[in-house]
């Protein structure tokens, strides 16, 4: 079953765009709806367990998942809340896209949203390789920073995303890198099958911070 607004296309020669920047309206989008949330400081010592026959991670006891989210899928699907406005974003799927070509499309989505975006690229998250860049930039005149990453491994294809305003940087680090580090993909059994080709549907843009 696909999420509503889930992006995947397969084409002849290369993959499009998966999501097509959907990370970046959301984060967009909650990003305005959190920034009066006050933040605290992320408990690491006790942490909490996500485990899925895909993947694992850990996260700080006082962070939620946000189940209450219309596209939550907790296989496909979710965002692991800091008390304040910081949290992370997984968009994962059984199929094989092209990473670059995803973190592209997000750069893109959050190119419309940051002002004097600033851009860094880098390779891993946590053990997994991929594409990866940390854009920083403000919004409504506050400083936040994005952390984006997509790859394809284990047979599937994951995209995640990450935002704090800078100004939580010390609150939220050590839960950023609890699950970073944590994260595992696990391998599928059926890896080798064929792809399922499966309908383009576009994603809504980001949200005018303006308006």
């Amino acid at each position: 079953m696909l999420i509503a607004g889930m992006v995947i296309s397969l084409l002849v020669g290369g993959i499009a765009g998966f999501f097509l920047g959907i990370g970046s309206t959301k984060v967009g989008a909650r990003f305005l709806e959190d920034l009066v949330e006050e933040e605290q400081q992320a408990e690491t010592g006790t942490p909490k367990k996500l485990g899925r026959a895909r993947f694992e991670l850990l996260y700080p006891a006082n962070w939620k998942i946000d189940t209450d989210d219309e596209d939550y899928h907790p296989d496909q699907m979710f965002s692991i809340d800091s008390p304040g406005s910081a949290y992370v974003m997984f968009m994962l799927d059984d199929i094989e896209t092209n990473p670059e070509d995803n973190l592209q499309h997000q750069i893109n989505g959050f190119s419309r949203m940051l002002d004097t975006m600033d851009i860094q690229p880098f390779k891993t998250y946590g053990q997994v390789h991929g594409k990866g860049a940390i854009l920083r930039g403000t919004v409504l005149g506050t400083k936040i920073t994005v952390k984006t990453f997509a790859c394809y491994s284990q047979g599937m294809t994951a995209i995640i995303v990450q935002q704090y305003p800078d100004e939580d940087v010390g609150y939220v680090k050590d839960g950023f890198r609890l699950i970073e580090e944590s994260f595992i993909l696990k391998p599928g059994k059926h890896e080798d099958a064929p792809n399922e080709k499966r309908r383009l549907i576009a994603a809504p843009d980001p949200p005018d911070p303006q308006r």
